[in-house]
C-alpha cells in the first residue's frame, strides 16, 4: 500500500509539471508578442540615415576653387570660371601667380560678384550625384568698401553673422582662396553700413571650419573700421558686372 501510494503521488507530481511547464512556455510566448506590439509605438533613434554622399570632384574642372556643401562639411569644387584679370604691379610679369596683382576695387568688386554668382547657382549634375549643394541666399548681395574702409574690404547685404553658417563658409573660402578677392588664405567681410554695432571681421579659410561649419559665427577677428562711412569707394551697389 505504500508502494502504490509512493506512485499515485510521483504520478501527480509529474503531470503537475508538465502542466507548469506548458502554461509557463505559453506565458513567454504571449509576452514576446504583446512586447513586439509595444516596441512599434515607441520611437527608436537609430542615429542618422547613412550619407550617400560622395563628394567626388567631378572631371574636367577648371582653375577656380568654388566651396560647396557636401554631406557635414564645406569642400572645393574646381570649376572654369572666367574671372577678370587684374593689372599687374609695376614692374611685376603679367600673370605672375607668385604675388597678388594690384587692383582697383571696383575690379575686386567684380571678382567677387562672379564668385558669388557661382555659389548662389544650382550645382551641375554631376556635382549634384556627387552630394555637392550650396546654401548661399539667392538674393545675397556685395558690395565694395565705403568712405574710409579698407581697400580689402567687401560689405555684403547681410551681415556674416546672419548667413546660415554653411553658406558663410562657403563665402570665406571662396573669396578668400581667389585673387584678388582675397590674399589666398583669408578675406575681410562686414555687413550693410548701417550695421555699425558689428564690426567688419578677417576670416580665414581653416580646414576645422570647413569640417565643423557650424562654428562659423564664432569665426574671424573684429576689425575696427572707422566711423563715417559714405558712398562706395570706386564700386557700385551691385554684385559686380557679368
Amino acid at each position: 500500500m505504500r508502494i502504490t501510494h509512493h506512485h499515485r503521488a510521483a504520478g501527480r507530481h509529474v503531470r503537475g509539471h508538465g502542466v507548469g511547464a506548458t502554461g509557463l512556455a505559453l506565458l513567454l510566448a504571449l509576452s514576446a508578442a504583446g512586447c513586439g506590439i509595444r516596441s512599434m509605438d515607441v520611437p527608436v533613434d537609430a542615429g542618422p540615415a547613412p550619407s550617400r554622399a560622395s563628394c567626388t570632384v567631378p572631371e574636367g574642372a577648371g582653375e577656380v576653387d568654388v566651396y560647396l556643401v557636401c554631406g557635414s562639411r564645406v569642400e572645393s569644387v574646381p570649376r572654369d570660371v572666367p574671372l577678370p584679370d587684374p593689372a599687374p604691379f609695376e614692374g611685376e610679369a603679367p600673370g605672375d601667380p607668385t604675388e597678388p596683382a594690384e587692383v582697383s576695387a571696383a575690379e575686386r568688386l567684380a571678382v567677387a560678384g562672379r564668385l558669388l554668382r557661382e555659389l548662389q547657382a544650382q550645382p551641375p549634375e554631376e556635382e549634384q550625384a556627387a552630394g555637392f549643394s550650396s546654401a548661399v541666399p539667392e538674393d545675397l548681395r556685395v558690395t565694395g568698401p565705403l568712405g574710409s574702409d579698407p581697400e580689402r574690404l567687401l560689405r555684403l547685404s547681410l551681415h556674416p553673422d546672419d548667413l546660415p553658417a554653411f553658406a558663410l563658409v562657403q563665402i570665406i573660402c571662396t573669396f578668400a582662396h581667389t585673387r584678388p578677392v582675397g590674399d589666398g588664405t583669408s578675406v575681410l567681410l562686414a555687413g550693410p553700413a548701417e550695421t555699425e554695432d558689428r564690426e567688419a571681421r578677417g576670416y580665414t579659410c581653416a580646414s576645422s571650419l570647413r569640417n565643423r561649419p557650424e562654428n562659423a559665427p564664432n569665426a574671424g577677428t573684429e576689425v575696427i573700421l572707422p566711423s563715417s562711412s559714405a558712398e562706395p569707394t570706386g564700386a557700385s551697389q551691385e554684385r559686380g558686372t557679368e
